[in-house]
């Protein structure tokens, strides 16, 4: 797959996606918006790829929407309006984003702001590292989080804190945001993308349909309630006995060896 606001690479069974907009501090286009969801489902069929890790570079994750294309967008406000709703590249990749079957792991460096930090919070978890600087700073620039990050971050860290740091479009360092939820793991400079893949290799030793509706009953959780789950637990269980690998996960049990899993 060629691109040109990203790089894609696969280490063992992660697949790696990073921004490449060094010149803006990875700032989101509709380009990188719409090269990460092809990448992203180039993987989400092949059963080798267990996890993908969004990353940027040693300066930024995401350091939010570019706003000179932003000014520079010359349709009309109704125009750009409608288009919003029907035809945006970023409400469509945080969609798919939500909905991505595998786990996601976003590994930050640097700035993570706006857009960027919208992103991070509907990953699955977050490894930031020492050198993160994190908020959600859209009404700095008298602007709205358009990615859901008022839900996101409400979600994440309580609704009170959640006013707290977008009304005051506060940036945040990495203990701060792993004291709060944001951050799983904050880590040394320099040290996030590996430590992602290491939580990604430990993933990958484990039953990747398992994984899978594991992810889905959590994230369904939000709208249920505790029958509701117990009868959708019950439902993905009975799923699992027609796969190869709940057969392969008893026997390699019984055998004490370690279980060849293919998520079939």
């Amino acid at each position: 797959m060629q691109t040109t606001e990203i790089q894609v690479s696969v280490e063992k069974h992660t697949a790696i996606v990073r921004f490449m907009r060094p010149e803006s501090l990875n700032a989101l286009t509709d380009t990188m918006l719409a090269e990460t969801r092809s990448a992203m489902q180039a993987f989400e069929l092949d059963h080798a790829i267990r996890a993908v890790v969004l990353t940027g570079d040693d300066r930024a994750f995401c350091s939010g929407g570019d706003l000179k294309a932003s000014a520079g967008n010359s349709l009309p406000p109704y125009d750009r309006y409608l288009k919003r709703f029907t035809q945006s590249q970023w409400h469509n990749y945080m969609r798919f984003l939500s909905r991505y079957p595998k786990p996601v792991i976003a590994a930050i460096e640097g700035y993570c702001l706006g857009g960027g930090l919208e992103i991070a919070l509907r990953c699955d978890f977050a490894v930031g590292s020492q050198s993160a600087t994190i908020g959600m700073t859209e009404a700095r620039h008298s602007l709205f989080p358009i990615l859901g990050g008022a839900w996101s971050l409400a979600q994440c860290v309580g609704e009170r804190m959640a006013k707290e740091l977008i009304f005051t479009g506060r940036r945040i360092d990495a203990t701060t945001a792993h004291r709060l939820g944001i951050l799983n793991h904050a880590v040394p400079a320099g040290q996030a993308l590996t430590r992602a893949c290491e939580i990604a290799d430990e993933i990958a030793g484990n039953g990747p349909l398992a994984i899978t509706m594991a992810k889905q009953a959590i994230d369904r959780a939000r709208g249920q309630t505790f029958d509701d789950a117990l009868t959708a637990g019950g439902e993905f269980s009975a799923l699992l006995f027609f796969s190869h690998d709940r057969q392969e996960g008893l026997a390699a049990f019984r055998e004490k060896r370690k279980p060849d899993f293919k998520g079939k």
